[in-house]
């Protein structure tokens, strides 16, 4: 069995994304979201609707009874962190703010993310 990490980015136009989708069985849409069932070992997938000002994501969720409501953000955080290649030596630059900076940026992880950028 192919294991894939919990959270990535999805990129709808790589062959990645395609070698994944095929793996997948289309189940439920919402306003912002698509539900999947890998057809490999039966575990759900979501993944963010196409949205041109937003990184979209795809991650495992344990059931689908509240995969609408999922709350990802934890699991966004530390792709972001992986992706950036952890911490810094520097201090955040937020006022009373004394995390580190992750790596290129001048915020923690907490203000990075509070300011929208996601990759």
């Amino acid at each position: 069995m192919n294991s894939w990490p919990e959270i990535d980015y999805f990129h709808a136009n790589t062959a990645e994304a395609r070698a994944r989708l095929a793996e997948l069985e289309h189940i439920a849409e919402v306003a912002w979201f698509e539900l999947y069932r890998r057809k490999e070992d039966g575990s759900f997938w979501r993944i963010d609707r196409e949205d041109k000002h937003q990184e979209r994501f795809i991650v495992r969720i344990e059931s689908f009874l509240d995969w609408e409501s999922f709350d990802s953000s934890s699991l966004e955080k530390q792709l972001l962190l992986s992706t950036r290649g952890g911490e810094s030596q520097e201090r955040c630059l937020v006022a009373g703010c004394s995390s580190r900076a992750i790596k290129a940026s001048a915020f923690c992880l907490e203000h990075t993310y509070e300011r929208g950028v996601r990759k």
